[in-house]
């Protein structure tokens, strides 16, 4: 067998294909890419001056990282669906490590979390009202709704005229602006 010949059985495109295909993608919308990545550093400012407390562990801070690469690469529902991932789980175990605080439950939902998080003036009315909108532009990405219903993607579209890709980097846009101010809010700024 020659060394050249590739040992794969579920593609015929070579190593150098492959690469191929990866510089063209970074190339697609490289101007657009530097666009969304200025623009992830200017939201970025507010965070603390010497980092932010991910509470959450590696899911957290995975979640950031991921929906921060998804938006820069164009990838604005997995940015939208990440940036609620990274709230919820940012904003529960934050309220699991108040001494004296009763448990959560084993399955929380995301309305307790926010209650608890108002009652402890972990967060504000404002940012509640930011994550309840947040939670409405993730749950027609994760669940379906019928064209007929107003968060049907399509039918936003059909009803404002704006072009899908127009919502959704909207939509993408507020979620990361969202997670930035609740990564802002002083319970997880670290500025000393």
């Amino acid at each position: 067998m020659e060394e050249e010949e590739q040992i794969d059985i579920l593609s015929p495109v070579k190593d150098l294909g492959f690469v191929s295909f990866l510089l063209a993608d970074l190339h697609d919308d490289l101007t657009g890419k530097v666009e969304r990545f200025r623009q992830l550093a200017d939201l970025s400012v507010s965070l603390g001056a010497n980092g932010t407390l991910l509470t959450g562990g590696k899911t957290t801070y995975h979640a950031w990282v991921e929906a921060r690469t998804s938006f820069v690469h164009g990838n604005y529902i997995a940015t939208v669906m990440l940036c609620q991932g990274l709230a919820e789980h940012l904003l529960a175990s934050f309220v699991e490590l108040n001494v004296g605080a009763v448990p959560l439950p084993p399955k929380v939902s995301f309305y307790e979390t926010l209650n608890r998080c108002l009652s402890t003036a972990i967060i504000s009315e404002p940012d509640a009202d930011a994550l309840r909108r947040l939670m409405k532009l993730r749950n027609p990405l994760s669940h379906y709704r019928n064209l007929d219903d107003p968060s049907n993607l399509t039918r936003r579209m059909l009803d404002t005229g704006v072009a899908i890709e127009e919502h959704l980097r909207g939509d993408a846009s507020f979620a990361l602006s969202v997670a930035v101010r609740l990564m802002s809010l002083p319970s997880f700024r670290v500025d000393r």
